[in-house]
């Protein structure tokens, strides 16, 4: 038996222009998206929706050759050289690609002449800066879009192959809210 949610008027109304504004055909589907996207800016996992087989439970994941435009998008599965990256986001799968240069031997000045994104071979941490002890660097964040670029031409150059399953938020701006894309490089 599901359980039941009681709402007042005022709620049950702002949950149909939502409805409406979401192109959901329920409540339920409302409250669902609506809860995954809070989840989502929040960082947190939930127990509803299983983002490691997100891609054999749907049939309807696009699939791109070169980046779809990536605003408004959230990685929910990737994996750098097969090791997949836990609770991934487009910063956290650009700096697994740089880990992965380091263990191959760049290092340092090397390793940041590489990196065709803001980056400084010491410990700084201002202006949007953060610093990597493991890697000895300090790198720039990136919007999804420029962080992409880097991973797909890092990806290409020095074959390592990068896969990611990503989700558009559901926003009116995003490319094609709500929708799930895969996306690799190597």
């Amino acid at each position: 038996m599901m359980p039941v949610v009681r709402l007042n008027d005022a709620t049950f109304a702002d949950l149909s222009t939502l409805r409406t504004w979401l192109g959901t055909k329920t409540p339920s589907e409302t409250i669902d998206i609506i809860v995954r996207e809070a989840l989502s800016n929040l960082d947190i996992e939930g127990e509803g929706f299983d983002y490691d087989t997100a891609s054999e439970q749907d049939e309807d994941v696009m699939r791109f050759e070169s980046s779809p435009g990536l605003t408004f998008t959230k990685p929910l599965v990737a994996n750098v050289r097969g090791t997949s990256i836990h609770n991934p986001k487009w910063s956290s799968i650009l700096i697994a690609l740089v880990t992965e240069l380091h263990s191959d031997g760049l290092r340092g000045d090397k390793l940041v002449e590489e990196l065709n994104v803001p980056s400084k071979s010491h410990k700084y941490e201002s202006e949007g800066f953060k610093f990597y002890s493991k890697l000895g660097i300090s790198i720039q964040g990136q919007s999804s879009e420029d962080a992409w670029k880097e991973i797909e031409r890092l990806s290409k150059k020095w074959q390592v192959p990068v896969s990611v399953e990503f989700m558009w938020r559901y926003n009116p701006k995003a490319r094609y809210p709500g929708k799930r894309g895969i996306i690799q490089a190597s």
